[in-house]
C-alpha cells in the first residue's frame, strides 16, 4: 500500500496550525473593526473611573442620615431587639435600628454584654 486515497477522520480538516489559524481570525477582526487603540484606552479609563466614582459616592452617602444619640448601659436581660423595640423612632422598621446600632457601635454580631455602654442612633429627619 504505497499510495492510497484513504483519508484518516482522525487528521484536522484544517490545514493551518491553530497558531495561524489564530492570527488570521486576529487580522480578520482588525480589518473590520477600525477604532484606534487611543480611543479604546480613554474609553476603558473613563469606565474604570466612572465606576470607581460612583462606588465611592455610594459607600458614603449611607451614613449622612446616622447621628449620635443618647447612650445607654446594658443591663441583665437587655437584647439589641428589646432596645430597639423601646428606642427606635415610630414608623421604623426593629430590624433596621438593630443593624443601625451594630453600625454605630461597631458591632458585629447580635451579642452585648451587661455593663456594655450603648449609643442609640439618632436619624436626620
Amino acid at each position: 500500500m504505497r499510495y492510497s486515497t484513504y483519508k484518516s477522520i482522525y487528521e484536522s480538516v484544517y490545514t493551518k496550525t491553530s497558531e495561524s489559524r489564530t492570527v488570521y481570525v486576529k487580522d480578520h477582526f482588525m480589518q473590520r473593526v477600525k477604532t484606534p487603540t487611543w480611543l479604546m484606552k480613554i474609553v476603558t479609563i473613563t469606565l474604570i473611573i466612572i465606576i470607581g466614582c460612583s462606588a465611592v459616592f455610594t459607600a458614603f452617602a449611607g451614613d449622612e442620615q446616622l447621628l449620635s444619640g443618647d447612650q445607654i448601659v446594658v443591663s441583665q436581660g437587655d437584647t439589641l431587639w428589646g432596645i430597639s423595640l423601646a428606642h427606635k423612632p415610630q414608623q421604623m422598621d426593629t430590624r433596621v435600628y438593630v443593624e443601625a446600632i451594630k453600625k454605630v457601635n461597631k458591632i458585629e454580631h447580635n451579642a452585648i454584654q451587661i455593663g456594655q455602654v450603648l449609643v442609640l442612633p439618632g436619624f436626620d429627619r
